[in-house]
């Protein structure tokens, strides 16, 4: 029966219950309630690895689709892209940071950073022990797993790769940039997770995609609105279709339903070979 409910509660959520949402007061949380026997049945690392697949899937799909379809048709992206004068969407970095502050406002313990050995920004450049997995993930090409003594959480650090030319372009061009000879495949950073407990539940794992998912949600919507309020730019029309169809930008649906087709099948999979352990 166990196995039973979870299957139907994971069905749910990658069917798109979760990646339609806008945030809080979406109807009643079905994780909100663990029974308190609920055995901890994969380790961090393991929901590292789950919530990571999903970010690299997401973040390459925002990055072809949304930035490189939608330059060509002529919308812009652009690291000021909250600021009253800027009317442009975030660029790949900075839609990450925005689902990051997006799951900060949750309560789930879950951290998500971007970092370089050669950042724009300076203050996403590694240091201490980061620094020194960072290395190492720079000669392995492997992510890295440890607990940080300093801020008492568990830590993975995936490698970031180049995979797309609007991202090598961006920070080989960029005025702030220590860098410009980047390439397709370069490892260029590394996406860095937190989370306080070395092992999870069931529902604290579908937690963790859930409140990842409405990050991006989340974030996707607050660059719609930023182009519904184009004044110097004509306002493009937000539909279901790609940018390459014109000058469009992806409605919401659109694209968390591309990303749904991406994804939810893979982190339906690697999450439910673990239910035969419960």
């Amino acid at each position: 029966m166990k196995k039973i409910s979870l299957l139907i509660v994971f069905t749910t959520l990658v069917a798109g219950a979760f990646f339609t949402s806008c945030g809080g007061g979406g109807g009643a949380d079905p994780f909100a309630e663990t029974a308190p026997t609920e055995a901890k049945v994969l380790s961090v690392e393991d929901a590292f690895r789950i919530i990571a697949h999903e970010n690299e899937k997401t973040r390459t799909l925002y990055t072809k689709k949304i930035v490189g379809l939608g330059k060509t048709a002529g919308i812009g992206f652009h690291e000021d892209w909250e600021k009253a004068d800027v009317e442009a969407g975030p660029l790949p970095a900075l839609f990450l940071r925005g689902t990051s502050n997006e799951i900060q406002k949750s309560n789930v313990p879950l951290g998500l950073y971007l970092g370089s050995d050669f950042p724009i920004v300076k203050a996403n450049k590694f240091t201490g022990v980061q620094a020194e997995k960072f290395e190492a993930i720079r000669e392995t090409a492997e992510p890295e797993f440890f607990y940080d003594e300093e801020n008492e959480l568990y830590t993975a650090m995936f490698p970031d790769f180049a995979g797309a030319a609007p991202c090598v372009s961006c920070h080989n061009d960029h005025p702030n940039t220590s860098k410009t000879d980047w390439a397709l495949g370069d490892i260029m950073g590394a996406t860095t997770w937190t989370y306080p407990e070395d092992s999870l539940t069931m529902n604290e794992t579908l937690a963790m995609v859930k409140v990842y998912r409405e990050g991006v949600a989340n974030t996707y919507e607050t660059f719609l609105q930023e182009v519904r309020a184009f004044k110097e730019k004509d306002v493009p029309e937000i539909t279901g279709k790609w940018s390459s169809e014109g000058y469009v930008v992806p409605a919401k649906d659109f694209f968390l339903e591309a990303v749904n087709e991406e994804v939810g099948a893979e982190t339906f999979k690697e999450i439910m070979a673990f239910v035969d352990n419960i």
